[in-house]
């Protein structure tokens, strides 16, 4: 059995067990931050050929035990990985992803299960620090450890790490990942950070990050399990000594060129040519052919990046700071509410927004908010053709996933309150072509889909995608809006999205191992500030606000009030009253526990109907009111008519002429249609007057 060890992180209040758990994965731990309780395995096994990449899987689930939760549905167990669940294992896997070693190509299976959480500490920062720490002291060659720490805003002033009851009074979530050396991973929302106040924070959380990561040194020290020797093919200096002398100046030339088609072709007729060349064969050993090809990858990278530098222009002729020509139009499609197409160079990006009532909203279940609804949902698809590619489609991949929760947090800041503007909000956005950062292009494309819809955001939401290419001596460039080529060439991936008055969201992934200084960065937000201004413009020239009103298309939104003691009579008794109206006037109608009641429906009599029935029930009447209702039951002394459903008054006799009082219920047969006028109400006792109104012709 193996002796478990106890360490802890003061500073966070953060205990973990090594050793007693898992013991048969290569590396974990249980970490537990009050009643929070995550346990992060580690686990390698060698690659049976050469894959070419690095095997790297990372898996988050959250158990709904962990909130003392069952789950729903006929199984009765967890599903398919929720939104958040995706998301999460993306962020630990961006973040731990570059820190391998070049020739290392096992099979790692990273796995952190929420076994507990008491809704005060967030369990997805646990895990980010599990994985880490269950890295570090196993025995593969991980160039960790890293620290992980949040940052929230309240009241303008930056909160590091806050608890969860803090998070919710925040009006931005940023998470920071880093090394002792310096940050590698960024993703977050804020609404509107200026550039200055986002470097502050971002090295102050990486001052917090080192102490977390010279602790796990620490720790690693005393567990004290050698790391595995990490040897290259044999082959391999030979491989690249050759595609060094293959690729020639005149070579490379055939793919600086500015289509992505043209540059592609080009790139695949060079690998082949050199696979070719090699013909299997190296130094008199047999190598297989993904071996030849990531060889020939690694210098091509090399020379076309010392290529640019050389030039000083980029792959596709452009200076490092410019942006591709931007195409838009708004509308594109005929019967959607609102929608947009956005091209900037060879990614394009078809836009749908569409307007719903609270009936359309998402109803999600999180283990620390528990049951809650989304009112504005953006979600993102990469079909095969938009690379020219043919594959099953087999449901949404994380990509996807994390593309569109992106550019969802870019907008959503900028969105109406519930209050002034109702409407459940949907964005599909469907990528028709790929060449680099269509999560920025679906900002913009989604912005003025939203426009295009009469959606009155705040401020128009654009967003561009930034690289880092390294030269000679750790001289560096920063390119603007890179292409899917440059993105694979540099060290960075930087997405960056907001609006004029500062960022709303941004994604960084840092592939240099030795971290960027601070005039990087500042110089890289500052360009991606300029490119997102570029990019702007761009779209103003399409559509600069708002349209002033929503499309024929869209239902209309009637707000009304009514007093609190009266929500259930317009529910009625399992529901029946509000589903006799909806039903009736073909309407979707919202009610809040405040008494607010919204009625969305187009434009005509049944919607009309629906409110004037509300405001019937909710006691909303007054003498002179004409309504039109359905007689109901004849007594000896007058006659009730239905003016809402579950709402009768009374036509008195002495309201009705003499000659035919004594055929009532002859002239005045149940269900007949009839108009009457209010002569009285009395709302202590719910008693309602009517008289007939045009008594001969209703007769």
């Amino acid at each position: 059995m193996t002796t478990e060890r106890k360490y802890t992180f003061p500073d966070l209040d953060i205990e973990i067990s090594i050793g007693r758990l898992a013991d048969q994965a290569d590396g974990s731990v249980l970490l537990t931050q009050g009643g929070t309780q995550v346990l992060s395995t580690v686990c390698a096994s060698e690659s049976k050929e050469f894959p070419g990449f690095l095997p790297l899987m990372v898996d988050y689930r959250e158990q709904l035990a962990a909130a003392g939760k069952i789950p729903g549905g006929y199984l009765k167990r967890e599903g398919r990985p929720s939104d958040k669940e995706v998301l999460t294992a993306r962020l630990i896997d961006r973040s731990i992803r570059p820190l391998f070693p070049h020739h290392y190509f096992d099979q790692i299976q990273v796995m952190n299960t929420v076994y507990s959480v008491d809704q005060k500490n967030e369990p997805n920062l646990l895990a980010m620090l599990g994985a880490s720490i269950a890295l570090t002291i196993s025995r593969v060659p991980f160039l960790g450890p890293v620290g992980a720490v949040q940052i929230g805003r309240i009241d303008g002033e930056f909160v590091f790490n806050p608890k969860y009851d803090e998070s919710e009074k925040s009006d931005g979530k940023i998470i920071v990942v880093g090394t002792a050396d310096g940050i590698c991973m960024v993703e977050g929302a804020i609404d509107q950070m200026n550039e200055s106040d986002f470097i502050d924070a971002l090295f102050k959380a990486h001052d917090l990050i080192k102490e977390q990561v010279v602790w796990q040194e620490k720790i690693a020290q005393e567990i004290g399990v050698p790391k595995e020797a990490v040897v290259a093919d044999p082959s391999w200096d030979s491989l690249t000594a050759q595609a060094d002398s293959f690729l020639t100046e005149q070579q490379l030339d055939t793919v600086q060129v500015e289509d992505k088609a043209a540059r592609g072709v080009a790139k695949k007729t060079l690998k082949k040519g050199f696979v070719q060349l090699i013909d299997g064969m190296v130094d008199g050993l047999e190598v297989s052919t993904t071996i030849i090809k990531s060889a020939f990858d690694e210098i091509f990278k090399k020379k076309l990046t010392a290529n640019m530098f050389a030039r000083n222009k980029r792959i596709d002729g452009r200076d490092f700071d410019q942006v591709r020509t931007i195409t838009s139009q708004a509308p594109m499609l005929v019967r959607t509410h609102g929608s947009a197409f956005f091209q900037r160079g060879g990614t394009q990006a078809l836009a749908t927004a569409t307007l719903g009532s609270g009936q359309d909203e998402q109803r999600m279940e999180d283990l620390m908010s528990g049951n809650y609804e989304k009112s504005f949902m953006l979600h993102y698809n990469f079909p095969p053709f938009s690379v020219g590619e043919v594959r099953f489609l087999r449901g949404v991949s994380r990509r996807e996933v994390g593309h569109g929760y992106l550019a969802l947090t870019a907008i959503e800041s900028q969105l109406p309150s519930k209050q002034d503007f109702p409407y459940t909000l949907r964005i599909v956005s469907d990528i028709l072509a790929s060449d680099g950062s269509s999560s920025m292009a679906t900002v913009c494309a989604s912005t003025l889909a939203l426009m295009d819809a009469g959606v009155p955001i705040k401020n128009m939401v654009s967003g561009v995608a930034m690289g880092l290419v390294q030269g000679a001596e750790n001289s560096f460039r920063i390119l603007t809006d890179i292409t899917g080529m440059e993105d694979a060439l540099g060290l960075m991936d930087f997405k960056v999205a907001g609006t004029p008055e500062g960022i709303t969201a941004i994604q960084m992934d840092i592939k240099h191992k030795g971290g960027l200084s601070r005039e990087v960065l500042e110089q890289a937000l500052e360009q991606a500030r300029q490119g997102r201004l570029t990019i702007m413009e761009e779209m103003k020239k399409t559509l600069s606000e708002p349209r002033e009103e929503l499309s024929g298309d869209v239902p209309q939104s009637i707000t009304l009030s009514v007093p609190v003691e009266k929500i259930g009579a317009v529910i009625g008794s399992g529901g029946k009253i509000i589903k006799e109206i909806i039903e009736k006037t073909g309407t979707s109608i919202d009610i809040d526990d405040d008494g607010t009641v919204r009625v969305f429906g187009q434009k005509g009599p049944g919607t009309d109907q629906a409110v004037s029935w509300i405001k019937v029930i909710g006691g909303n009447i007054n003498r002179g009111d004409v309504f039109h209702g359905k007689i109901k039951r004849v007594t000896e002394f007058g006659i009730f008519v239905e003016i809402a459903p579950g709402v009768d008054g009374l036509v008195h006799i002495s309201m009705i002429q003499r000659e035919r009082q004594a055929s009532m219920a002859q002239d005045y047969p149940g269900d007949k249609v009839v108009t009457v006028i209010v002569m009285g109400y009395d709302p202590s006792t719910g008693r309602i007057k009517l008289k007939f109104v045009n008594e001969d012709e209703d007769n």
